[in-house]
């Protein structure tokens, strides 16, 4: 691959990474407050407060949010205390899938700008050679852009699900509703 063809695919890299991130993120988020709202109904006790205050914003954010309505029918409530979270998993899993791709394209993005630059500092150096020189094809036939995939951006693809997962999983269990 060029290093021309690596900028073209990292742009794209970069878009479907942020195109399939926007949505996910949003649809794990509202996932997540239909749960707190569904399961923050009357109690007695000191958390009682707690739950009605949490109710009553997560209406008004669902009240002030009419062009997330889509999400707000469509994105699968999770049940922590039994199963069936597949979908939920599956839409939390690609927050992180595109952060890598757009990571990876932006890793790419940099090494063409990089080698761009690169080939401009050494056709400068070939033209101070006369007639010997190289010209600017020959510099960019030598020239071999390696592939990056995104299952090498360890931390924002395996890392980082299993640590904001354990924060949510506390951050739940203090407020009751696991």
């Amino acid at each position: 691959m060029t290093y021309q063809q690596a900028g073209r695919v990292a742009i794209i890299k970069r878009v479907a990474g942020w195109i399939i991130f926007i949505p996910a993120l949003l649809s794990t988020l509202v996932s997540l407050l239909n749960f707190m709202f569904k399961h923050s109904e009357k109690r007695p006790g000191i958390d009682a407060v707690l739950l009605d205050f949490v109710h009553v914003m997560i209406d008004m954010i669902r009240f002030n949010t009419p062009f997330l309505g889509f999400f707000w029918r469509n994105s699968p409530v999770p049940d922590f205390n039994g199963g069936g979270n597949i979908g939920f998993w599956l839409i939390y899993i690609l927050i992180f899938v595109g952060l890598a791709l757009q990571a990876s394209g932006a890793r790419m993005w940099r090494q063409s700008r990089h080698i761009k630059e690169g080939i401009e500092d050494m056709l400068i150096l070939e033209r101070a050679k006369g007639e010997e020189g190289r010209s600017r094809q020959q510099l960019e036939e030598k020239i071999v852009v390696p592939r990056h995939t995104i299952f090498l951006q360890i931390f924002p693809l395996y890392i980082l699900p299993v640590i904001i997962a354990v924060a949510g999983y506390f951050i739940l269990s203090l407020l009751g509703l696991i």
